[in-house]
């Protein structure tokens, strides 16, 4: 199986370092990159997300998954730094029209005249290289020292009370968790549209991510159970309905952050601020758009009203895969029209796929390395109920 990631990791990377090389026009698929790299980070950091909440919550089922959750996030993290810095260095000036050496009358600026122009001080490379550098920094320190400190709660050493400790820090790092996603959704969301702004947009962002990051991590969580400390979930019927109702609540949160993310730009009828929108329901993304919208609500909505559907893990295993999708095309409505018309479907080009399962290779192989680097780190932290694992 790790052979296979490889091939497929290299893959992507080669497939997409030719195509950048041999083809004049290449933003399509520097924004194909993006999506791609928005859409495991927001996966990847949500995994000790969900820990946070279940510890805050006191909930017990969760600890089956929050060990796994904790790796999927801190495993990531050279590939998160690395990818990022690939986009800054290769497709700033691709994506960011105020990054480009003099903005041109296209895009409302002026004439160059020997120094680059700048709408804002917030939208300069070096800021935007910094803040994104710093942010995840902090986020991922304080997710080290939250599991660090997790897995000495998990020892057990006499005289040590952590629970305070590890509640303040799981509250840090969701605070940071914020911080850093609502900068990746002002950048990648709003920044590369001129003039374009919504203060429900990074809400919107995050719920979104959450709601994917909790599907794949029972998608991936089930696997891992079963194959590291030989638990299936088949027999947990608790926590299938309990995950299953953690899924309805973020569908309907999710619904409702699309409709109040578009019915604010809608009645305010800002030809500025609507065409962007509209262009993500119309013409040919509208396909994309209905896919979406039954991925992420319809769906998953009717599926989990129905209490068989939560205790089969077949059929919410099925559901979790349907919003792991549903998400990845709302993070490629967040980006690509804002480069093309749609005309061209570049995510099922050779390098569109190759970029994909690259990612995804990127992510287990990630969390596989820790593993063995790490051989002394539980999958999970529930396993005494089911006996020594």
């Amino acid at each position: 199986m790790v052979w296979i990631l490889l091939a497929l990791l290299a893959n992507g990377i080669i497939s997409f370092a030719y195509t950048v090389s041999t083809t004049p026009e290449t933003t399509n698929l520097w924004a194909m990159l993006a999506t791609t790299f928005v859409f495991y980070l927001g996966i990847t950091q949500t995994g000790i997300i969900f820990s946070a909440f279940m510890r805050i919550a006191k909930s017990e089922w969760g600890k089956l998954f929050s060990r796994i959750g904790e790796i999927l996030t801190l495993s990531f993290i050279p590939v998160a730094f690395a990818t990022f810095i690939i986009i800054h260095l290769g497709g700033t000036e691709h994506l960011f029209y105020w990054a480009k050496p003099a903005l041109d009358a296209a895009h409302g600026g002026h004439e160059a005249t020997g120094a680059a122009h700048h709408i804002s001080p917030w939208l300069t490379k070096d800021l935007f290289l910094w803040r994104t550098i710093i942010s995840m920094a902090l986020f991922y320190f304080f997710s080290y020292l939250y599991f660090s400190n997790a897995r000495v709660e998990e020892k057990g050493h006499p005289g040590i009370n952590l629970e305070s400790r590890l509640n303040v820090l799981a509250s840090i790092v969701m605070f940071f968790y914020v911080m850093t996603n609502t900068n990746t959704a002002w950048d990648f969301g709003m920044m590369i549209i001129q003039h374009w702004e919504s203060t429900i947009f990074p809400p919107y962002y995050w719920v979104g991510n959450v709601f994917a990051g909790v599907s794949f991590l029972f998608i991936f969580g089930a696997w891992a159970l079963k194959k590291y400390v030989r638990i299936n979930l088949r027999n947990e019927k608790e926590t299938l309905d309990y995950m299953g109702l953690m899924l309805m609540g973020f569908t309907l949160l999710w619904v409702y952050m699309l409709w109040s993310q578009h019915i604010v730009i809608w009645y305010g009828d800002i030809p500025a601020l609507t065409a962007p929108v509209v262009k993500t329901m119309t013409g040919n993304y509208s396909l994309a758009f209905f896919i979406m919208l039954f991925a992420l609500f319809i769906i998953p909505f009717i599926a989990l009203l129905y209490r068989k559907v939560k205790l089969s893990l077949t059929a919410l295993t099925a559901v979790a895969y349907l919003i792991c999708i549903g998400v990845w095309i709302n993070r490629y409505l967040m980006v690509m029209p804002v480069f093309s018309d749609g005309s061209a479907y570049t995510f099922i080009s050779w390098t569109g796929i190759a970029l994909i399962l690259g990612g995804l290779s990127a992510m287990l192989i990630s969390f596989f390395a820790f593993l063995k680097l790490f051989p002394n780190v539980s999958i999970t932290t529930y396993a005494e109920k089911h006996g020594d694992h």
